[in-house]
């Protein structure tokens, strides 16, 4: 199936390779006037750019098919029982492995993050917190591979345009750092929203006499995720010998979470001065709930604010998309002189600025 897949994604390349020179040729004969590497006839454009995306999916499904077992690691044995509590029923200490190319080309990312220790600790980092189930040398392998649909993407679309398909990189580059920013920024609203609820569940298994072990465990088995899988990393650490405070203090990590802070803060001045803990938990909730309703009406009272920023800072660049994708030769002298080019570099300049100064004017910290 992996061959099949392989060979399917080569066929694609080559079939949008052939597409690609044939309609570069009809152009040249059809309009003598312009050159033949100018623009690209509609339906070879995107013919070319669907054999490309199709044979960049094809390669992935075959790269991480995995047909066969092998033992697990110590890593993925915990990682595995964190998730899900065990091993699937008569898979016991074996997985899939990966294909000879995946293990080939997961060797080699991995090779440069060992090189590159804070660039593996910042992908991790951002990883852990948006909840992904890639590790580091997977996702720089998707990176690279993003960057390089994207460039021959940029390149099609632009009828052999560098500046194009420079631009398309530039996009491939930071458009997965951007989705995982997006993916992160949702797991905290949701954390932060759950929280009040939570404590106020582990407050009342405090005060039925339950251990805070045992109201963790509590918070696992009936809260609602993303809480409910940090809370149960929180038991597997301190099962396999972390404190319970520190195993905490790396939800607050992971979440940039203030309000959780403060419940870290209250565990350990519980745990050293003594006290009622279940009693603590419910003042701290209270006033977690109140920012959390003050929070709500600042960004109801800045939402008019926000749908303006987007409006004026997602407008020129997509209205520029659209006439390079309906009026191609409208548009195409902006990227083909050293004039346009200035131009365009001015305006992102200017449309940066603009975008970060209307961003501080509509956040408010609460």
């Amino acid at each position: 199936m992996r061959r099949l897949l392989i060979v399917g994604a080569v066929s694609a390349l080559a079939t949008g390779a052939v597409l690609l020179t044939a309609s570069g040729a009809s152009a040249a004969e059809t309009v003598p006037s312009v050159p033949d590497n100018l623009y690209l006839p509609e339906w070879g454009k995107y013919a070319a750019m669907g054999l490309v995306a199709l044979a960049a999916l094809l390669l992935v499904l075959g790269l991480f098919l995995k047909p066969k077992q092998a033992e697990l690691t110590l890593e993925e044995r915990v990682t595995l029982y964190a998730a899900g509590g065990g091993a699937p029923e008569g898979q016991g200490n074996h997985r899939a492995p990966q294909p000879d190319q995946l293990a080939q080309f997961k060797g080699a990312a991995e090779s440069v993050l060992k090189r590159n220790t804070s660039l593996e600790a910042r992908i991790a980092s951002r990883l852990d917190a948006a909840g992904s189930g890639l590790n580091t040398s997977e996702w720089l392998l998707l990176h690279i591979g993003i960057v390089i649909a994207a460039g021959l993407a940029g390149l099609l679309m632009g009828g052999g345009s560098i500046f194009v398909g420079l631009m398309f990189v530039a996009l491939g580059v930071f458009g997965p750092w951007l989705y995982l920013g997006f993916q992160k920024s949702r797991r905290v609203k949701k954390f932060n929203a759950l929280l009040p609820d939570t404590l106020q569940l582990m407050s009342g298994s405090l005060s039925a006499g339950l251990s805070l072990a045992q109201s963790i465990d509590t918070i696992v088995r009936e809260g609602s995720e993303p809480i409910a899988g940090e809370f149960k990393r929180v038991l597997v650490e301190t099962r396999l010998g972390v404190p319970l405070e520190d195993a905490m203090e790396g939800i607050t990590e992971r979440f940039e979470s203030k309000d959780f802070a403060w419940i870290v803060m209250a565990i350990k001045i519980q745990r050293q001065v003594g006290g009622n803990l279940a009693e603590l938990l419910d003042t701290v909730a209270g006033t977690i709930r109140e920012r959390e309703y003050m929070r709500r009406q600042v960004d109801a009272l800045a939402a008019e604010g926000k749908i303006s920023a987007y409006v004026l800072g997602g407008l020129p660049p997509l209205f520029g998309l659209y006439l390079f994708l309906t009026q191609p030769g409208y548009i195409n002298p902006m990227f083909e002189s050293p004039i346009g080019w200035a131009m365009l570099g001015g305006a992102a300049v200017m449309l940066g600025v603009g975008a970060f100064w209307m961003s501080r004017l509509i956040k408010v910290e609460v």
